[in-house]
């Protein structure tokens, strides 16, 4: 099926069809109910199309991200090293931020592509059948950053989130700590959420120690909900920990102002540990140990590995994944 078949069946030019999928100009209610009833009868994607297209390009680069506060994020290190390059090669960019709602995800991508964007950078948080369906046939480069879709061959620069989540729980335990809770993202992500518990969990099994279920609880990224997550963790009828590993530096910093306002005191009554190493990390009180994931290396390579792909240089490698450091500050004490 190709763009010249859906004209033949829908009785219309191809330039209507190409109106009608990319939504450049009006096209009359008749004519485009009969497009839209062939793409859907067809299921045909407009890949073909889009190649024809891109022979004039918009040199408009789209990044698409999930973040609750741009500013502090630690996504904030990546757009920037990714806006410096971007503009220095002549991009304009086209920001999407979602918000961690999928509905919105799916509707920049439509913008993306009708805005007829060169290429995406994608920082994703989730994967579901629709993000399977839309794309599986999306037309446009996208590199992904910070995730990858085992059933999507889609090129990618990662962190190494399981490694530097267990080396954080592994400190932890040389330092004497062995009741140690877990404040996780949530699930559905798969970096921040699934591998770096995996990476916890998988540190006490490795050292031999049997930690209790009932010491590892979910956040949200947010600091209130790191603040949440230790109340009701401290709430539980269990023998409280001595130590924390929390997911994120966010919700390490909420964290803290709970067990702060409880009277205890960071790290010489409970240690605490956080991941990302955001700005505002070693200006805490205390300064926070954290891992630190070079956020802003992922955002040159996945710029550099994107502006590749647009050039139709060969690339070698599609999928990276970028290194962590322990940063070791004053919120963890040895026992």
């Amino acid at each position: 099926m190709n763009i010249k078949e859906v004209a033949r069946r829908a009785n219309v030019s191809i330039s209507t069809v190409s109106r009608v999928i990319n939504n450049t100009a009006k096209v009359s209610p008749d004519a485009r109910a009969r497009v839209e009833k062939v793409l859907k009868e067809t299921k045909y994607r407009p890949n073909s199309l889009a190649r024809e297209l891109q022979q004039k390009r918009t040199n408009t680069i789209g990044i698409l991200m999930s973040a609750y506060d741009f500013d502090s994020s630690s996504i904030g290190k990546s757009i920037n090293a990714i806006t410096d390059i971007l503009k220095s090669e002549g991009y304009n960019i086209m920001l999407g931020n979602s918000r961690f709602h999928e509905d919105e995800e799916f509707e920049f991508l439509r913008v993306f592509q009708e805005k007829r964007v060169d290429g995406i950078l994608y920082f994703a948080s989730s994967f579901s059948d629709k993000h399977k369906e839309i794309l599986e046939d999306y037309p446009i480069p996208i590199v992904m950053v910070g995730q990858k879709y085992d059933e999507i061959d889609i090129p990618y620069v990662i962190y190494d989130d399981y490694n530097g989540a267990k080396t954080a729980t592994e400190y932890i335990i040389k330092q004497g700590h062995q009741k140690i809770g877990y404040i996780g993202c949530p699930l559905y992500d798969t970096a921040a959420g699934v591998m770096r518990k995996k990476g916890y969990e998988d540190a006490f099994r490795e050292a031999g120690i049997n930690n209790d279920i009932g010491y590892e609880i979910e956040g949200d990224f947010t600091l209130e909900s790191g603040y949440k997550a230790a109340k009701e963790l401290f709430s539980r009828n269990i023998s409280k920990p001595s130590a924390l590993v929390v997911a994120t530096d966010f919700m390490a910093m909420g964290t803290i102002r709970y067990l702060t306002e409880q009277g205890l005191n960071v790290p010489n009554d409970i240690s605490v540990i956080g991941f990302d190493d955001i700005n505002v990390s070693a200006y805490y009180n205390p300064p926070l140990t954290t891992i630190r994931t070079d956020k802003e290396d992922a955002g040159i390579q996945a710029s550099n590995l994107l502006l590749s792909i647009l050039r139709k240089e060969s690339v070698t490698k599609t999928h990276v994944t970028v290194g962590y450091e322990l940063i070791k500050r004053n919120s963890v004490k040895s026992i």
